[in-house]
């Protein structure tokens, strides 16, 4: 199913989350791009044949800034610094943090999940992946459900942040299509910088990382190094071990 009305964020977030609870794929937009997310076991196997995405890469966590306040665990520090940029600065973040295993959401990943989702101790989440996202985690963190995935592209090919570029396989396993156009950051990355918050390193050069590096070193002296650009590091991924990882 393909949305093809007005755009109506509440309405649209509601029904994801219906195809959701009935262990459905929805591709859903988000401000660095689209991406296929699920939180049925089964469904989440199939998007990673879909995408051709080697087994031992983890998913991540789609969440917001609530639900990582509830299930990751920072010094006041590195929680400060994931609220400078995610609430005040409005810019999307992936955290990898430490985490509750005793929190609701956690426990009803199950064990094979949460193995699939954590990596050395940390969990990351994509926290302020723009407005719709924010409304379907609310659904979402309400019920006490999941929500895992992963850009919708081939493995390797880059996110696409326009529908008409992703490719017909990706959509077509899909059980529903949400479509609001040409998403906000797509320049000169459109993927997550993820950020590593227990280690304080840099996993991953993402989206709006010119304005993290530019946070991060005047307002709590951690400097970061240059994004080499995409034709020199097209993942983005720092160093190789990452790269099989997040």
């Amino acid at each position: 199913m393909k949305l093809t009305d007005p755009i109506n964020v509440h309405r649209d977030a509601q029904r994801v989350f219906e195809v959701l609870q009935n262990k459905g794929i929805a591709l859903i937009p988000g401000s660095i791009g689209y991406g296929l997310v699920a939180s049925d076991p089964t469904a989440l196997d199939k998007l990673f044949s879909t995408k051709r995405r080697k087994p031992h890469k983890k998913h991540a966590m789609i969440g917001n800034y609530a639900l990582h306040q509830e299930i990751h665990i920072l010094p006041p520090r590195e929680e400060s610094i994931v609220k400078t940029l995610t609430i005040d600065l409005d810019v999307p973040v992936g955290v990898a943090a430490p985490f509750r295993p005793e929190h609701p959401i956690i426990r009803n990943l199950g064990p094979e999940l949460l193995s699939r989702c954590t990596h050395d101790g940390t969990l990351s989440m994509l926290v302020n992946g723009g407005p719709f996202q924010e409304e379907l985690i609310k659904l979402c963190h309400e019920a006490n459900m999941p929500v895992l995935g992963s850009s919708a592209n081939i493995s390797g090919s880059g996110m696409k942040v326009r529908i008409e570029d992703i490719e017909p396989e990706i959509v077509a396993a899909a059980d529903i299509v949400v479509d609001y156009g040409k998403r906000t950051f797509s320049e000169p990355r459109a993927s997550s910088t993820i950020i590593n918050f227990r280690d304080m390193k840099l996993v991953r050069y993402g989206a709006c990382y010119d304005v993290i590096q530019d946070v991060l070193k005047k307002f709590y002296g951690i400097e970061f190094p240059e994004d080499p650009g995409r034709e020199e590091l097209f993942s983005g991924h720092v160093d190789r071990e990452q790269a099989t990882v997040y």
